[in-house]
């Protein structure tokens, strides 16, 4: 066997470590010196709590010692108030009464030595209020009709205590009776003081009311903190300041049942931090001692041990050199003599062992360099695959989505959206059944509108509130719901008996803005037929059709805006001109007829100048809506001009719209308007001008402008009539 190859260290003199004495001696050293590192940070971390503590308990004195004064002072101020209240009631009822007049007095006293002021106000919902700053606090009072509490500096810019109590009066609230207790930089230094603390009052916007001095600290909470404090009612926070380190704490003081204010309370803690200090250095030279007499007895022992190591690190040396038959000739009968005979028994099996180790490494190294590349090869080409499967099912949405689009964009109306929407889902996805859900705005409740696969006629007048089924449930919740088995499901209903389905269902809210348009429910008779990946693309396709429907019926609001006159809310001129075109398109097709109404209010003009334009613009909806409501639902009432109204009467002769415009006159005839009596003739009257189509005109511009001459006519007779084209209204009654 060949002998291994000497080894390339350096020689022993070239290159030299730490020796073993060190190595012996570095870990006693590392862990005498974490030891006394544990020792000082301890001590210093349970003196710093102990201090804390004893700091915070100060702190937490004082805030009770304060909670209780407010509480007391609530208290003091509740029972005058009710007091009060009742001496108000009874100087009411027996205004007469000495007696109560001299309690009342013996009253005031008591409160003015307590330093505690009182005022009775006046409140009502018009009046203004004599405080304006403390408005929605005697709205408070007022409305829940019970005490309230606050702490204010916006009365009389002092720091108080204020109570508000409505008194009743014919079963209303409109009196407030105001307690003031001063309670500011005097109340505070008192109570803080002897402890040798500074407190100061904030409210809740951490604007500070009153301080027990001038050199308390003003600070600023971050909003976890202010989160905290809200939670856990308090909060100890510190800061350091020129003069030291300083503790604070921020508690909430309840006032009442509708208000609280914020106690901020701080103590200096140089006094402590000089303690530490002390405690930390005496710490240090106490184990710095420590530490070197360990090491000096430690260092000598070492010595004394390791003798036979250094033969043992020759053997080593040596070996490692390629000397195989190297031996240690002189062992003690210690653990380290027992090492050197191991380490002679160890150098002569190397020898014989070293050549089968070597080739089966190689072969090992071998073997796993070969699996290790298959294994890479196998991996990559499974991730290519798992790539190309996601681009293609990437590519299969898109492509889906962007049909779905095309579909929605090119939609004239709502209708033909659904039919589009629903036949671009059938076609992606393959489902059997689909049904389409509209949510109408301002109600609770799902409506069917369209379905594909099932009888549409049954599914007509079926409805789900969000508290019904499936379909309910995913309307309510915005969220997605998959059913593997709707036989299997109790919540499933069958859309309430009406149809019979079977196998899996995916119920998707359609929701734009978070707000809910409809729900799209896919059926397929299969069990568990919906992947998780197809179950993302119908939630896909429900957000985009959501938007599309959205966008669709915002286009119809916007239309029917645009064809309503805004000061009347009739039909403004462009629809009725489209209405009309309509009209003659469907009476030459049937071979019918219509006939037009052009109305005109008689000496508006002289109304509008006896009483302005907002009292002439009230008339002309009043008269409006009079047209409106004595015409038929198939007729069109319009606002054409400034005070002129047209009227479209379908299927109508000459005849019957004279009938109809007499019927219409006499009726604004009959109204009572504001101010007409300054009229000529003491009343506002209308007149008519009557055509027909197509006995006329068969143009429509002309035949408008035939109805505006026959109007014309109308006003030269003396207005108040109907004229008809060439002939004129009857004499009226």
């Amino acid at each position: 066997m060949n002998p291994p190859e000497p080894s390339t260290l350096p020689p022993v003199g070239e290159k030299r470590g730490l020796p073993l004495r060190f190595k012996l001696f570095l870990p006693f050293a590392v862990m005498l010196v974490a030891f006394g590192t544990a020792t000082l940070f301890g001590s210093l971390f349970l003196l710093k709590d102990l201090t804390q503590r004893s700091l915070d308990q100060r702190l937490s004195a004082a805030s009770e010692v304060l909670f209780r004064e407010f509480r007391q002072q609530e208290e003091i101020l509740l029972a005058y108030a009710s007091f009060l209240e009742q001496f108000h009631f009874l100087s009411e009822r027996f205004e007469q009464s000495e007696e109560i007049g001299i309690l009342q007095d013996s009253l005031f006293t008591t409160l003015e030595k307590e330093n505690i002021s009182v005022t009775f106000l006046n409140i009502s919902d018009n009046a203004p209020s004599p405080f304006p700053a403390l408005g929605d606090f005697f709205e408070q009072a007022r409305r829940s009709g019970k005490p309230r509490f606050r702490y204010s500096d916006q009365l009389n810019g002092m720091p108080t205590l204020l109570v508000a109590t409505p008194l009743r009066a014919t079963n209303e609230h409109n009196r407030i009776l105001l307690l003031q207790a001063s309670m500011g930089d005097d109340f505070l230094g008192k109570a803080t003081k002897p402890l040798g603390l500074s407190a100061a009052l904030h409210d809740l916007s951490g604007r500070m009311l009153a301080a027990s001095d001038g050199e308390h600290t003003p600070m600023a909470l971050r909003p976890d903190q202010i989160s905290e404090l809200g939670t856990a009612g308090k909060l100890f926070t510190e800061h350091d300041s020129p003069e030291g380190p300083v503790r604070h704490l921020f508690a909430l003081i309840p006032l009442g049942t509708s208000d609280m204010i914020m106690l901020s309370v701080e103590s200096s803690a140089t006094e402590f931090a000089n303690l530490q200090h002390t405690m930390i250095i005496r710490i240090a030279l106490t184990i710095g001692a420590a530490l070197l007499l360990g090491a000096v007895v430690y260092f000598r022992a070492v010595n004394i041990i390791i003798g036979p190591a250094r033969e043992l690190t020759n053997a080593a040396r040596a070996l490692s050199r390629g000397n195989l038959s190297y031996r240690i000739e002189n062992t003690s009968g210690d653990e380290l003599g027992e090492v050197a005979e191991t380490f002679n028994q160890m150098a002569a099996q190397l020898e014989t062992i070293y050549r089968e180790k070597a080739e089966k490494e190689t072969a090992l190294i071998i073997a796993q360099q070969e699996a290790r590349t298959k294994s890479v090869i196998e991996r990559k080409n499974r991730e290519v695959e798992k790539v190309n499967e996601e681009l293609r099912s990437h590519l299969r949405e898109i492509s889906a989505l962007y049909q779905l689009n095309q579909a929605m964009v090119s939609a004239p109306d709502l209708n033909v959206l659904f039919d589009r929407l629903l036949q671009v889902v059938v076609e992606t996805m393959g489902c059997d059944q689909i049904v389409l859900l509209q949510h109408p705005q301002g109600e609770s409740a799902l409506i069917v509108i369209k379905s594909l696969g099932l009888n549409h006629e049954a599914l007509r007048d079926v409805k789900f509130s969000f508290e019904q089924g499936i379909t309910g449930l995913a309307a309510h919740s915005l969220r997605q719901i998959y059913v593997k088995d709707v036989e299997k499901d109790p919540r499933y209903l069958n859309y309430h008996g009406q149809v019979a389905t079977r196998g899996s269902l995916v119920s998707s809210p359609m929701v734009v803005k978070g707000r809910l348009v409809g729900v799209l429910n896919l059926h397929k008779r299969a069990i568990d037929a919906f992947t998780a990946a197809e179950l993302k693309l119908i939630q896909a396709f429900a957000n985009q059709a959501a938007m599309a429907i959205d966008n669709a019926q915002l286009l119809e609001k916007a239309r029917d805006l645009s064809n309503i006159d805004d000061l009347t809310g009739l039909a403004n001129r462009r629809h009725f001109q489209e209405i009309l075109k309509r009209e003659v398109a469907q009476a030459r097709r049937f071979s019918s007829n219509f006939s037009i109404l052009m109305c005109d209010i008689d000496h508006f003009d002289h109304y509008n100048s006896k009483h302005g334009r907002l009292r002439g613009d009230a008339t002309l909806r009043q008269v409006g809506q009079i047209l409106l409501n004595n015409t038929r639902g198939i007729d069109l009432v319009c606002r054409f001009g400034s005070e002129e109204f047209v009227v479209l009467l379908p299927k109508t002769n000459k005849t019957g719209a004279m009938a109809t415009a007499e019927k219409l006159r006499k009726c604004v005839l009959a109204e009572k308007f504001e101010g007409e009596e300054l009229m000529p003739g003491g009343k506002l009257t209308v007149s008519f001008g009557v055509t027909e189509f197509p006995l006329d005109s068969k143009n429509i511009y002309e035949l408008l402008n035939l109805a505006d001459k026959a109007l014309h006519v109308a006003k030269q007779a003396g207005r108040n009539r109907s004229v008809a084209w060439e002939g004129l209204a009857p004499p009226l009654d």
